[in-house]
């Protein structure tokens, strides 16, 4: 009975623990900053899948027929015109780059909320925003993952089947995103999870403290994407309410809620490090 007692005890203070991380002014604002940065990083990852589709020699109406279907007919509306001139030139190279440094306000924010929970005082802007710009750029690798395999790999291969470019090309980019699907793209999402769960707080962590953290992400961000993908896919009908900006608003709503799944798991990290926390003020104690 006292074991079960005690086990009753520490789960009810881990959860006053997680409580009062989700409740702090850094986190109650972070799933909203996250979602706006991630929206805004959309256009700049989009264009860069265009460029990199354009090298294959695919035409310019199957990468915007895929961005309509995937997104919408606005958003390929605008993305198009950038693929005219089929190179990469200095202001399009500029537009990225601003893009994505604005994008990495929100990795800033990831840092700052990080240091408040650990304890740790914010260092300069420099210094955090070099530190928030690796950040951005893995959560936009992970983004860019996500969408292109699990999210809509299958229109992707449904395109390519309708379209019927070149059949090689298509079996091979078939293949290469059903290998991608399943335990590989779990995987790459908790080692990507984990590095930055890691590397967000200015203060030294153990990747092994993340943990509990970075496999809850990974789950129900797996789930969410699934649901969200057979959504769009099989059962979406707002054209009736939103008319061309659906899928965008759709996508918007998947986005807040990795945000905010996101922010829980961080607060979930909490665990390991005040297990550590009891471990140290137990030995200093029986020292004394």
């Amino acid at each position: 009975m006292s074991k079960i007692k005690n086990i009753k005890k520490r789960t009810k203070i881990f959860l006053k623990k997680i409580f009062s991380v989700l409740n702090m002014p850094e986190m109650l604002t972070l799933p909203g900053q996250l979602a706006f940065f991630f929206v805004l990083s959309i256009v700049p990852m989009i264009t860069l899948i265009a460029y990199g589709a354009t090298f294959l020699n695919i035409s310019t109406s199957f990468i915007e027929n895929f961005i309509a279907k995937a997104f919408s007919s606005d958003v390929a509306t605008l993305i198009t015109p950038m693929l005219t001139n089929g190179k990469l030139d200095f202001h399009m190279i500029l537009f990225l780059m601003i893009a994505f440094f604005i994008a990495s306000n929100g990795a800033s924010s990831i840092i700052v909320a990080s240091n408040a929970i650990y304890g740790v005082k914010n260092s300069g802007y420099l210094k955090r925003k070099i530190r928030a710009i690796l950040i951005t750029f893995l959560l936009v690798l992970l983004l860019l993952f996500m969408l292109l395999v699990p999210a809509f790999g299958n229109h992707i291969i449904n395109l390519f089947n309708y379209v019927d470019i070149n059949k090689n090309l298509t079996e091979k980019i078939s293949w290469v995103i059903t290998i991608l699907k399943g335990p590989f793209s779990w995987i790459f999402m908790f080692i990507i999870i984990k590095i930055i769960y890691t590397i967000s707080p200015e203060k030294k962590v153990k990747s092994s403290n993340v943990n509990y953290g970075a496999i809850f992400t990974t789950i129900l961000w797996t789930l969410s994407t699934a649901v969200y993908s057979l959504y769009t896919t099989k059962f979406a009908n707002y054209q009736l309410f939103y008319a061309g900006l659906s899928n965008v608003i759709i996508l918007m709503l998947w986005i807040y809620l990795l945000a905010i799944i996101f922010v829980w798991g961080m607060a979930l990290n909490i665990k390991q490090e005040s297990i550590k926390l009891e471990k140290t003020t137990q030995i200093k104690i029986n020292n004394k």
